[in-house]
């Protein structure tokens, strides 16, 4: 059971505040497993996370931009594009930096917060800003 314990706590490392601000910062590239809503929702992601906030109704969200896309938009075939995503933290069953980073902004980002964001906590900087 203890090796079971410690093999868990290994595959599913919590998404915590202190983790997320350290990938912004670093700019890393992360795999998360989502149990977000239907269609498309659910499951594994790699994502670039930028911007870590509260919502209107208080949730801890992350925007990132998904490369597996977002489940809601535009499609390419059967594959969904690449786009921002909102992720809610009690919803991320893991959080795993990679050892990639990204350097430069993907269309559309907002150097100064996230709009749908009641109180931003860290937004990513790049170049000059």
């Amino acid at each position: 059971m203890k090796l079971y314990t410690s093999f868990k706590s290994l595959i599913l490392e919590a998404a915590n505040m202190d983790v997320i601000i350290k990938s912004i910062k670093g700019k890393q590239i992360v795999t998360i497993n989502y149990d977000g809503d239907e269609p498309g929702g659910k499951g594994l992601r790699t994502i670039e996370p930028v911007c870590l906030g509260y919502t209107k109704k208080g949730n801890p969200v992350l925007r990132a931009w998904d490369y597996e896309g977002a489940s809601h938009k535009g499609y390419t075939g059967e594959k969904p594009l690449p786009s921002w995503r909102f992720f809610r933290l009690d919803r991320i069953i893991s959080f795993i930096p990679t050892r990639d980073n990204f350097t430069e902004p993907k269309p559309g980002y907002n150097p100064r917060g996230d709009k749908s964001m009641t109180r931003v906590i860290i937004n990513a900087k790049f170049g000059n800003e």
